[in-house]
């Protein structure tokens, strides 16, 4: 996928935006809605790969009484969201700078109520598999960190992707829903926020993939 470009002067700029993003998430570990200052018993949202921030914004926005935390490994790409979201001044959207590989460090068992993955790294070579944010290795994670009944919500343009994931949601227990291979002639587009990635690729006649799948794991 096609990345931005190398910004300048990224360290004063994610400065300037210091109260939006968390330089050490770890601290927050357990306790993110205290340290945000929101009630213990809102939901939390984490997007694992923001992007320039596009739909993190929207559906943080959309979602005023949830706390949204949206994740990003690349500093030129998540200052972008950063600075967007600051500019707008969203109350409830903070940013982490790091890797999905470190949740587990950043996130308290039963914490998160919601995950979304969106258009993530497909990771096509040879023996990368265990990199796609939805092998079963992330699922088992991101079912640790979620409250019981927690949902991610995943899309993807690559056909490839799409019927991986399904294969290693179901293998890890999720309970699968609002399938489609074709999200925006489908029923569940009336509410769907579209990233950067997905309104160019709809724009090249690419079908979008969409799933639901909610964690079987018990109270």
């Amino acid at each position: 996928m096609t990345r931005l470009r190398a910004k300048r002067h990224i360290p004063e700029r994610m400065e300037r935006c210091a109260g939006r993003w968390f330089s050490t998430p770890a601290t927050n570990k357990g306790k993110w809605r205290e340290v945000c200052g929101f009630p213990s018993d809102c939901e939390l949202y984490l997007e694992i790969g923001c992007g320039k921030g596009k739909f993190c914004c929207e559906t943080a926005l959309n979602n005023p009484d949830a706390l949204y935390i949206a994740l990003e490994r690349e500093s030129s790409v998540i200052l972008a969201a950063i600075e967007k979201a600051e500019s707008l001044q969203i109350p409830n959207l903070f940013f982490v700078n790091s890797d999905a590989k470190y949740l587990d460090d950043y996130f308290e068992e039963g914490e998160v109520n919601r995950i979304y993955l969106n258009f993530s790294d497909p990771w096509t070579r040879k023996k990368k598999p265990k990199r796609r944010l939805t092998y079963r290795d992330f699922l088992k994670v991101y079912e640790k960190i979620m409250v019981p009944g927690g949902q991610v919500r995943f899309k993807t343009d690559n056909d490839m992707l799409f019927d991986f994931s399904l294969t290693e949601f179901k293998e890890c227990g999720f309970v699968l829903s609002e399938v489609t291979r074709d999200l925006h002639n489908s029923e569940y587009d009336g509410d769907n926020i579209r990233t950067e990635f997905e309104q160019k690729f709809a724009d090249q006649g690419i079908p979008i993939k969409r799933c639901v799948a909610t964690s079987g794991k018990s109270a």
